[in-house]
């Protein structure tokens, strides 16, 4: 074979070992910490090498006794192989002496079994030019053994349990809460699946959608005894919806047995989800080989886990792989290590697109772009009806390095395990090439909204004097200025990737708050795929706020910033406004508010450090009352709260006519409301958008009563 091929003793490393050690003692430590890509037998793995990233790292497992071979193939300058053994002593190693040399270490024994480490990099005296390389492993076992009898990446196999599976789930409470059960081998049990082919059933679906209500409930997913898989099963508690308006925060209880053993726990309280929005619990559990289980207690998964980075992402990226566009790279995701990293360079405003398939067996992936400041500028979990992960046609806002993060649902909590493969290429067939040239216009404030889908999509920024700029109103007096508007009355973007974009000009910056509102105002589709957004806001060239959501039609998503008078921009809370009191924190004040007289006005204000106000009174049954509330700068927002801790009503903007002469159309008024009980009522006194608006002032509030 071309090239130079060596199985050392330990005494035979003369200057290409020295040049071996001396290359790979800086990196080496790291890799073998970190775990390295996972090599799997028959499966190739594809990456490449440059100057910024001249060593990658693949780790394996293999039984005592069992005979390696590796081969290396590569485009560019000549590569080098390394084989250690778990404490980094050299098994074997080659080096190419020209691009084009293949290598290979053949029919190493691994004597004593356990867990290796390959290593590719650039032969010594090489230049580091950009190299493209695949590597693929075979062994002569049946496969190589796993990373873990309990956390492998491979095909399942399956043990004799005499007494089955059960996973046992209750709860005290008047609320819905779902049971799914996912099994090695990719079949769930759930409400709506009810049997597996392997013998997996479903019980009774307790609660379902509130019809028959039981304050005591269970759900059970079991697997009947026999030969079931082993490996890695993934459990997960939804909250689907509170049966009672009392109900609030459950506290559940989910016990495993495995063969008739009582193999642990799954314990947490999951609060009621909120509009539009998720209350999920993911853990899991692991059988072995010998049918022994270990349970983990995993976490909340709420909606917006989506944008947050794994907690390994720190260790995934400092060795993170390189990719290339059009390239596919291969991979493992298991319980050890549930996320994998990619870096690749990019251009502002170019498009791109990253695919990830799953090989197997259970794994449910789930993909995020990080920028090159650190923020997750993308993500996407299932496509095209599928588990499988794409995010297409993503936009890139600045240059740099950019990381891929390939994980799966429920990240370092979850549970599904497998091979996977992803591609990075540019644009999509169905993105025109206009789209990579907006052309934006810049100024010292600017708010950009980016979404991928036929819908119609409303940004509108508020400035501090309360004008607002959208589509209706393309401009104000401070300065602002609507320059691009989305797939407007539904009509699709002309460049096919729809954006929005409102810009302040250079020098027309007004100091004070500005509010961010993005209103899902149409589907335009009798059947809309899922819409995600990215809305990202600069301030003097500065990027300020990037976030990523997935609204539900008709939802809006509020957000506000600051501009103190030296031009220093701060970014305020962010969220969904359709839960009404819920998102705000009152009960503390609410237990012991100041009073509000009939017929006797109070007076307060409203600010960024302030965002409600709660005042109390005693109501008698039957009465009949009003509350007002008006403000000369506020977009006020008023709710009614009960003796029991319950939204009783609500009114944002009130006809201008019914509260009088100085009434203006953002003034508040709960009109002749029927107090339904005796007690202590609460009114909490805000501003649109509750904490995430961004109006602030003085307001009056005044309660008046007609007694039954």
């Amino acid at each position: 074979m071309p090239g130079l091929m060596m199985v050392l003793r330990k005494d035979s490393a003369v200057a290409l070992g020295l040049a071996l050690a001396i290359l790979l003692a800086g990196w080496l430590p790291v890799a073998a910490l970190a775990g390295g890509q996972t090599l799997l037998p028959g499966v190739a793995a594809s990456g490449a090498l440059n100057a910024d990233a001249s060593a990658s790292a693949f780790v394996f497992d293999a039984a005592p006794g069992a005979v390696a071979t590796l081969s290396l193939s590569g485009q560019g300058s000549p590569l080098a192989l390394l084989l250690t053994d778990s404490d980094g002593n050299t098994i074997a190693q080659t080096a190419g002496s020209a691009a084009a040399d293949a290598l290979s270490l053949t029919d190493v024994t691994l004597s004593a079994g356990g867990r290796y480490y390959a290593f590719v990099y650039f032969a010594p005296g090489s230049p580091a030019t950009d190299t493209d390389y695949a590597l693929s492993l075979a062994i002569s076992d049946s496969a190589a053994a796993p990373l873990d009898d309990s956390e492998s990446a491979s095909e399942s196999s399956l043990v004799l349990l005499n007494a089955g599976i059960e996973v046992r789930l209750n709860w005290s409470g008047a609320a819905d809460l779902n049971l799914e059960v996912r099994d090695p081998t990719g079949e769930s049990l759930h409400w709506d699946a009810r049997a597996t082919g392997n013998g997996g059933a479903f019980g009774f679906d307790a609660n379902g959608l509130c019809e028959v209500v039981s304050n005591n409930s269970v759900e059970t997913a079991t697997w009947q005894p026999g030969y079931l898989p082993t490996g890695s099963y993934e459990v997960i508690i939804y909250y689907a919806s509170a049966c009672d308006a009392q109900a609030g925060s459950i506290q559940f209880f989910a016990d495993v047995s495995v063969n008739g053993a009582q193999s642990g726990q799954i314990s947490s309280t999951l609060p009621p989800p909120a509009p539009g929005q998720s209350s999920i619990h993911v853990a899991r559990f692991e059988i072995a080989a010998d049918g022994s289980a270990v349970v983990s207690q995993g976490g909340a998964y709420p909606s917006a886990s989506l944008n947050i980075l794994p907690s390994g992402y720190a260790a995934a990226a400092s060795v993170a792989l390189p990719i290339t566009r059009g390239a596919s790279v291969t991979g493992a995701i298991t319980n050890a290590q549930p996320v994998v990293a990619y870096r690749f360079a990019g251009a502002a405003d170019e498009i791109v697109s990253i695919d990830m398939q799953a090989v197997g067996p259970n794994l449910d992936t789930f993909l995020q772009l990080v920028d090159p400041a650190g923020a997750v500028v993308n993500i996407n979990d299932d496509s095209g009806g599928t588990t499988n992960s794409s995010i297409a046609n993503a936009r890139l806002l600045s240059s740099g390095l950019y990381t891929i993060v390939a994980t799966r649902y429920g990240k370092e909590l979850g549970g599904t395990v497998g091979q996977f493969e992803l591609t990075l290429t540019g644009a999509a067939a169905d993105a025109p090439a206009q789209a990579s040239a907006l052309n934006l216009p810049q100024g010292d404030i600017e708010v950009s909204l980016y979404w991928s889908t036929g819908a119609d999509l409303q940004l509108l920024v508020r400035d501090p004097v309360g004008e607002s700029v959208y589509d209706d109103n393309p401009s104000v007096a401070s300065g602002g200025i609507l320059a691009e508007d989305g797939n407007v009355n539904c009509v699709p973007a002309e460049t096919g990737a729809p954006v929005s974009h409102i810009y302040w000009p250079p020098g027309r910056v007004r100091p004070g708050t500005y509010e961010v509102e993005v209103w899902y105002q149409n589907t335009c589709s009798d059947q809309p795929p899922p819409v995600d957004f990215a809305l990202v806001i600069e301030v003097a060239g500065v990027p300020l706020i990037s976030q990523i959501q997935f609204p539900l039609p008709g939802q809006r998503y509020l957000t506000n910033f600051s501009i103190d008078p030296a031009g220093a921009a701060s970014a305020g809370e962010a969220g969904f406004i359709d839960a009404g009191s819920r998102t705000l924190a009152y009960q503390n004040e609410a237990f012991d508010p100041p009073a509000i007289e009939f017929g006797q006005p109070v007076s307060g204000i409203i600010s960024g450090d302030n965002t409600f106000d709660v005042y109390g009174f005693n109501g008698a049954a039957g009465d009949s009352i009003s509350i007002s509330m008006t403000s000369q700068t506020l977009d006020t927002n008023l709710y009614l709260i009960s003796p029991g801790d319950r939204e009783l009503a609500d009114n944002d903007d009130a006809d201008p006519n019914l509260l009088g002469a100085t009434g203006r159309s953002t003034d508040s008024l709960i009109s002749d409301f029927v107090l339904p009980d005796n007690g202590p009522y609460a009114i909490i006194a805000t501003r649109y958008g509750n904490q995430y608006g961004g109006t602030i002032g003085a307001y009056t509030l005044a309660l008046t009563v007609t007694e039954s």
